[in-house]
């Protein structure tokens, strides 16, 4: 059978989540130096200080790629209806930027940890940086980029299975992913008097307890949380984030949510908080007009089959611009 031409023009239709570019919610790219929006979105894919099972370095990859089913709804003329939050949002109102990734160094972490600084820092004097790592070592870099973008002290909201407060590790030195509080603790913009923790369990060296028993740290675990409920675990995080200072970070750590839901991260531990929990943090997270930044960490696409974990990281992150900007 032949077909005969024809000289009728294609339709112009919505593009299809698995087409196009590969950006954070299909946003334009952008030039980290000359970027002009609202969210500037940066990728960090380094996993060179991970303890255990490595693979985040194509992280922020798989959360860019898992962000384009969120956008074929948000990213439609009339925007969406989200049922969760009983909110209509509009993406077209806000913009957004992809910067895209850190040139990282694999095999050192000095050189990479002075290249995320750099990048985020260029990032924060234009627009609202979402970085996407990567193993959670990538956080002490980012919140210092960001603090010098804002020349001042910073505080930190913290979700995360683990404290990551290693001061010095006889295997693992001063720099691995168990390590980034510390370091922060240590730096001239951030202290444990301005850090607030959700959704520990599992164990930590002793050293911890008597960090959380002298006041300064911040504390609700994933205990606390079933017990008290999210609500009232953000919303103390924040008061103490926040106590004195003009500016917080968020953190997010993807192994916050119990393996059940996100299964692909280096060092999972059950017990963890559900994805409802973490969306509504986002929600209440998103609230807080002092966040000046966020990062979603430690997500490992090919330690999970069904490609769970970066949906529920890109969803996460999300519900909070969304909850932020709209």
């Amino acid at each position: 059978m032949s077909h005969e031409p024809t000289d009728a023009a294609y339709e112009s239709l919505p593009e299809l989540s698995f087409a196009g570019a590969s950006t954070f919610l299909k946003a334009p790219s952008a030039d980290p130096e000359t970027v002009d929006a609202d969210i500037a979105v940066v990728g960090a894919p380094y996993d060179g200080a991970v303890s255990r099972r490595p693979g985040t370095r194509y992280g922020p990859k798989a959360l860019r790629e898992a962000s384009a089913w969120y956008e074929y709804f948000v990213g439609a003329p009339d925007g969406a209806y989200n049922v969760d939050t009983e909110r209509t949002v509009d993406y077209g109102e806000i913009e957004i930027r992809d910067c895209g990734d850190v040139p990282v160094v694999p095999n050192d972490v000095d050189r990479t940890r002075s290249q995320i600084e750099g990048y985020v820092e260029t990032v924060a004097e234009r627009a609202f940086p979402v970085v996407l790592g990567g193993d959670h070592y990538c956080t002490y870099p980012a919140f210092c980029g960001y603090a010098d973008a804002v020349d001042a002290d910073v505080g930190l909201v913290h979700l995360d299975a683990h404290s990551d407060t290693t001061d010095d590790s006889d295997l693992y030195g001063e720099h691995w992913h168990g390590s980034p509080m510390a370091r922060i603790d240590d730096s001239e913009h951030g202290g444990y008097e301005n850090h607030a923790m959700i959704g520990l369990r599992g164990y930590e060296r002793p050293a911890f307890a008597d960090l959380v028993s002298d006041g300064d740290v911040h504390l609700d675990t994933a205990a606390d949380v079933r017990e008290r409920g999210i609500d009232a675990c953000v919303a103390d995080a924040i008061e103490h984030a926040s106590d004195g200072v003009d500016h917080v970070y968020l953190t997010v750590d993807i192994d916050v949510t119990d393996p059940a839901f996100a299964p692909g991260t280096g060092t999972p531990e059950f017990g963890g908080i559900s994805a409802a929990d973490l969306f509504r943090a986002m929600d209440l997270l998103g609230d807080c007009d002092a966040i000046g930044a966020m990062d979603l960490m430690e997500v490992a696409p090919g330690l999970d089959a069904n490609e769970m974990t970066p949906m529920l990281g890109a969803n996460a992150v999300v519900r909070f611009l969304e909850s932020r900007f709209l």
